[in-house]
This record gives structure tokens, sequence and C-alpha cells, in this order.
């Protein structure tokens, strides 16, 4: 039973690439499903969570992230007492090492390569592009137009690099030496990136 984490800059493709993986080996595809199922973990509110960031002593990073992706209908469930940083991302970990016993899971994002490093039986991957390569992509695929999708890009990469700074407490988070394979999609076409995953999951399902 294999987990394959995907990291990736925002329009490089990861997602799809996931995706397609996902489907190749039969596996479950896990993206926007695992910040519902933390929601559910933790029954907080955005209205909290950014409650919570007015009155840390350290400005939370965190709170930023989530005013931007997560919508208020998921997490819309109240609690009586406070939820502090901590205890979201300790919410975030369990629910990741959830699927992980589970296993043949493909997870997108969310801190995935760190709550699982060192884990047997996962593969990490880091999917990464210049911005040219995401500014076509996410113009071609979603129906950004170019303006768009500078913007989105810049944001994104500020959230992603926010938001795993309280999994790593690091600035950095594209060092090749915590991935099985760094994936640079300006130089791989999308069916051989998806064939390379799926023969290294192939690799570790062998080694059993």
């Amino acid at each position: 039973m294999a987990t394959v984490t995907i990291s990736r800059h925002f329009g490089a493709g990861g997602a799809t690439l996931g995706a397609r993986v996902a489907k190749r080996l039969g596996y479950r595809y896990i993206n926007d499903e695992l910040i519902k199922e933390v929601a559910k973990h933790v029954g907080a509110s955005v209205g909290e969570l950014v409650s919570l960031e007015k009155k840390s002593v350290k400005k939370s990073r965190l709170m930023s992230f989530l005013e931007k992706v997560v919508k208020t209908d998921i997490i819309e469930r109240r609690r009586h007492r406070r939820l502090d940083v901590q205890e979201y991302v300790n919410g975030i970990k369990e629910v990741i090492l959830r699927y992980y016993n589970e296993g043949n899971v493909v997870i997108v994002g969310r801190g995935s390569n760190y709550v699982l490093q060192g884990k047997k039986d996962v593969i990490h991957v880091l999917v990464v592009a210049s911005k040219d390569f995401r500014i076509k992509f996410l113009v071609e695929n979603y129906g950004f137009t170019e303006e768009q999708a500078k913007r989105a890009i810049e944001r994104a990469d500020l959230i992603r690099e926010s938001f795993l700074y309280y999994f790593s407490g690091k600035e950095y988070h594209d060092d090749p030496m915590i991935y099985t394979v760094c994936l640079n999609m300006d130089q791989i076409p999308m069916e051989k990136a998806e064939q390379i995953i799926v023969s290294l999951v192939k690799e570790k399902e062998n080694e059993r």
C-alpha cells in the first residue's frame, strides 16, 4: 500500500498530474477533500480562526492561508472552546496520517510531504515549472487571462511558503533532498511525468 505526496508550484500542473497518477494506479486521490476532512475534525469556523490570529502573540501565517483557501461553507460547525493554531495543524497531520495508514493514496499538498517524511512506502514528488510555463498552463487549462494568472501565481507562492512554514519551520520548501523525485514540467511532458511516478510506485510495491 504505497502513498504518493505531491508538493507543487501553483500552475505547474501538480494537481492534474496527481489525478492522472491516481487514476492510472487505481489509488484514491486526495486534494480539496483533505481540507474538508480537517475542518470536520477540528470543528471550527473561519471566524474563530481569524479571531485566533488577532489574539496571537506572533502573527499567524496560517490564518492568511485559511482566509484565502478555505470556503466558509465547509467549516461552519461551531465549538464551545477556542481553537489554537497548533491544534489546527495537528488536525491536518492526523488526517494525513489516517490517509497514509489506509494506503493506496495520492495526496496533493497540505504539507503531506513533511507530515510523512521518513515514513515507509511513501514517494514524495516535487512538481516545479518556470513562471512562463505556469502562466501558460493556467491560461490554457483554467481560462485565466495572463494578468489573472500572474496575480494568482504570486499569491499562491506566498500562501504556500507561509502555510508550509508551520510544518517545517523553514522558509524554503523546494530542497530536492526531501523529495524522492523533482519534476521540471518545462522539460518533461505530462505523460512522461505520470509514467515516472507510476514506475516509482510499481518499484516500491515490488519491494514488498
